[in-house]
């Protein structure tokens, strides 16, 4: 007994370490795959994930059991929350079939390409439709999208949009890597020619004279197309003659003005691209949030992110936008402030559902 009650002398972040070391005895992992380790929560639930793939089937199936027993709910707060590690999202992704946790498992930065991998190629619903807004992410990892277009479950919508992405970034590519090799293979058979004493009529070596002249205009171009508060317009340009692929890069890579423009590029690859930029602020999102010209699939992605929608500026910004879709809105309208609500009552520029349903939470608080 003595020893069952040891791991209450150990901090819990030693006894999850110890819970996960190839050493651990035996009688503890037992104990934390029924769930009974002296922890809180989200430590008793690292404990438990730890086990549940555990080779004593004494264990491992038991851990499994445990899992399967947990709400759904405390599971997606454990995602939302904890900061689950890579190995804990795979083990998650392997035991729950929630839409909701599955959802949280794919949207994590932390989660493994194999867990995405698989993933892909079976589930359904807002899982799968995470794993195709992602495009970011499908463009570094192709493979993802093969196991996706394989998945039997693959909606026609999200198939279009797959084909749609490969065509554009890998079969385009393709041809201009083909074309990008014809070229160079004429320059090395120019420079063969060159070596051997073969000169070139003036016209031809005029017309390379001009191309590298151009070449230098256009990177001169480049340099002073640099973002500045008096070159807006430039910076317009510049984007307007981007392909996909460039604006896709600047999404990634460009500043706060850039991804401005790019947000609500008509392409969906690209302002997609913006919304998953690492470097993106909330109060950037805000202001996305009042643009009345952006695709809907942009406001449905900002709501369904956890770490935005939960803040009060961003909320409101989508309820007063009427362009906002109403079931993204009407949930949202529950958190206004009276003032808020007082507003949205009377804003006939807002769709009626939304000011009927303002209208009826502020009498509600009233009374």
């Amino acid at each position: 007994m003595a020893e069952s009650e040891r791991p209450t002398t150990l901090e819990p972040q030693d006894l999850v370490a110890l819970v996960r070391s190839p050493e651990a005895p035996r009688e503890l992992r037992a104990f934390a795959a029924r769930g009974l380790l002296p922890l809180e929560p989200d430590d008793r639930l690292r404990a438990l994930l730890a086990v549940a793939e555990d080779p004593d089937p004494d264990i491992g199936v038991v851990a499994q059991e445990t899992f399967r027993q947990i709400p759904p709910d405390d599971v997606a707060r454990f995602l939302d929350d904890a900061g689950p590690t890579g190995n804990e999202l795979d083990v998650v992704s392997l035991h729950s079939e929630d839409h909701a946790v599955l959802e949280r498992v794919v949207r994590s930065r932390e989660a493994r390409e194999q867990t995405l991998l698989r993933l892909a190629g079976i589930v359904t619903g807002a899982p799968q439709e995470a794993l195709i807004v992602n495009q970011v992410r499908l463009l570094r990892q192709p493979a993802l999208i093969d196991a996706l277009l394989e998945n039997p479950g693959l909606t026609a919508d999200g198939r279009r949009r797959l084909l749609e992405l490969r065509e554009e970034f890998f079969e385009k590519e393709e041809r201009r890597r083909e074309q990008e090799r014809l070229r160079l293979e004429e320059e090395e058979r120019r420079a063969r020619q060159e070596a051997a004493g073969i000169v070139f009529d003036e016209a031809e070596e005029g017309g390379a004279a001009d191309a590298e002249t151009g070449a230098e205009a256009t990177e001169g171009e480049a340099a002073d197309d640099a973002y500045s508060a008096a070159n807006l317009a430039q910076v317009y340009k510049r984007i307007a003659h981007m392909t996909v692929k460039e604006k896709l890069d600047l999404a990634q890579k460009g500043s706060k003005e850039e991804r401005r423009i790019l947000i609500a590029d008509a392409n969906k690859i690209v302002s997609m691209a913006v919304i998953h930029n690492e470097s993106l602020t909330p109060a950037e999102v805000e202001s996305f949030c009042a643009m009345r010209h952006l695709a809907v699939e942009i406001f449905h992605e900002i709501s369904g992110t956890r770490e935005w929608i939960k803040r009060p500026k961003i909320q409101l910004a989508l309820v007063t936008n009427p362009s906002v879709p109403l079931p993204i809105t009407l949930p949202l309208i529950k958190f206004m402030g009276m003032r808020d609500l007082r507003n949205l009552s009377r804003d006939r520029n807002l769709p009626e559902g939304v000011r009927v349903t303002a209208r009826k939470i502020l009498l509600e608080k009233r009374g």
